[in-house]
């Protein structure tokens, strides 16, 4: 048997981590990718509340508008997740993107189920506002550490 000792300080040559610091051009194009997502979600939840806005004062038919609307809100938050590990972001920043996705599997169970359950028809409205203000915490915590790189 060979007793070589390795070095696990440093890069070795081909270290696929190499070059992937905090401060690589790869994880600051993500970082600021991930905070367009988090602004694109937030524009997305308020045209959503826009929609719900249109359905209870104006026309009921726009409801179908809001429910064909919801689908598309799943994407930026899958996305911010995925980005969350290429920018090398906090574990708390990347706990609160998957929290954005719990937030919507609620939102849409309180949608299916609120006919059932009166009740979780009133949780609909604060899980959305949740939501708006979480993605907006998100998108200020990225905004401070990409400014301070």
């Amino acid at each position: 048997m060979n007793n070589q000792r390795i070095n696990r300080s440093g890069t070795g040559v081909g270290d696929l981590t190499e070059g992937l610091g905090v401060n690589s051009p790869l994880v600051l194009r993500a970082r600021i990718v991930f905070k367009l997502l988090a602004w694109i979600f937030a524009v997305f939840i308020l045209i959503q509340v826009f929609l719900a806005g249109l359905a209870l004062f104006w026309n009921s038919d726009q409801w179908a508008s809001h429910a064909g609307f919801s689908r598309f809100l799943i994407f930026p938050p899958i996305l911010m997740l995925v980005t969350s590990f290429i920018a090398r972001l906090p574990v708390s920043i990347r706990l609160y993107s998957a929290g954005l996705i719990g937030m919507l599997i609620l939102i849409v169970v309180s949608a299916n189920l609120s006919s059932e359950m009166g009740y979780l028809s009133a949780i609909h409205p604060v899980i959305a506002l949740m939501l708006f203000w979480g993605t907006m915490s998100i998108a200020r915590k990225t905004d401070a550490l990409i400014k301070a790189k």
